[in-house]
């Protein structure tokens, strides 16, 4: 028998209105809970199906690609994602988007009644993928209240917001476990995306419920004070960098609408923005005490 359960969040200021037929708790977002009832900024609707058509559309990504993306081509706008099961090819998780990205229906196959070990197995990738497309809504939506969604490590020390970024490997997150260990009062806001927005021509990093594999966030904002490019090094140093120098280095780690010129001409906007409020800095270092105390002094 089906049931449908309502829950409201909000991330990054942000109000989101998720319905969901009751299969079971969605618990991702729990600590961005509200108990009160809103006007939600993003609609989801999470279901489950017995067989998920292919959608139609033009497909816009990469083949290789885990999620694939489509174009609606039906003239009412708007985007399909899926992601296929390894080796069968059927859609295991579709989610069909608005035009305006502010509601999207997320099906997922129905394996009830499948053999057990194929069930299981199945099902314990398809709360992650949900929980991920969940995310691609919140972020290019974001775009409509200035704000962007960065791949970064960040915490909030002294009420101020410091980013860490870099490509995956770097050490972003064993950077901000050094400062746990070596400087008091810090918070993790977001371990792997945090949301940054404009607000009142300021820019404020939000923790945000899609954070990596680890799961390490909180309901929490500061101030941006700081962004910092990790680079791994010999010795420890740290630079600032000028804008065009820092609109390089981090560009590759903004989640950019690249399919859309329209939006991608918003982002970049927003993403200008925050360079010019905020400043950045080259960190070449080892993972030890003395480069948390590079950052430290020029955040003082």
């Amino acid at each position: 028998m089906f049931f449908l359960s309502l829950s409201f969040f909000q991330v990054a200021g942000m109000d989101i209105k998720l319905t969901n037929n009751g299969y079971e708790p969605y618990h991702y977002m729990r600590d961005f809970i509200i108990t009160n009832q809103v006007e939600a900024d993003i609609n989801y609707l999470l279901q489950t199906m017995k067989q998920i058509e292919f959608p139609q559309g033009e497909l816009i990504s990469d083949s290789s690609t885990c999620f694939k993306w489509m174009k609606k081509t039906s003239g009412q706008g708007g985007h399909y994602v899926y992601l296929q099961e390894y080796g069968i090819g059927k859609i295991m998780t579709l989610m069909d988007i608005s035009e305006d990205w502010r509601n999207a229906i997320v099906t997922w196959y129905d394996y009830s009644g499948d053999e057990e070990n194929f069930r299981k197995n199945s099902h314990a990738q398809i709360w992650p993928s949900v929980h991920n497309m969940l995310g691609m809504v919140f972020r290019y939506c974001l775009l409509e209240y200035d704000g962007l969604v960065i791949h970064a490590s960040t915490l909030k020390w002294n009420g101020k917001g410091i980013m860490f970024s870099a490509p995956s490997g770097t050490g972003k997150s064993t950077h901000v476990k050094l400062w746990q260990d070596y400087i008091h009062d810090v918070k993790i806001l977001n371990d792997d995306t945090p949301a940054v927005r404009i607000i009142e021509d300021r820019p404020y990093v939000f923790g945000t419920p899609w954070s990596g594999s680890e799961f390490l966030h909180s309901n929490d904002s500061a101030p941006l004070s700081a962004i910092v490019m990790l680079e791994q090094a010999k010795e420890n140093q740290i630079f600032r960098l000028n804008n065009q120098q820092a609109i390089n280095r981090l560009m590759p780690r903004v989640f950019l609408p690249y399919f859309d010129q329209n939006m991608m001409n918003k982002a970049l906007s927003i993403y200008e923005k925050i360079i010019r409020s905020v400043p950045v800095y080259l960190l070449q270092c080892r993972p030890d005490r003395e480069a948390v105390e590079l950052v430290y002094r020029c955040l003082e």
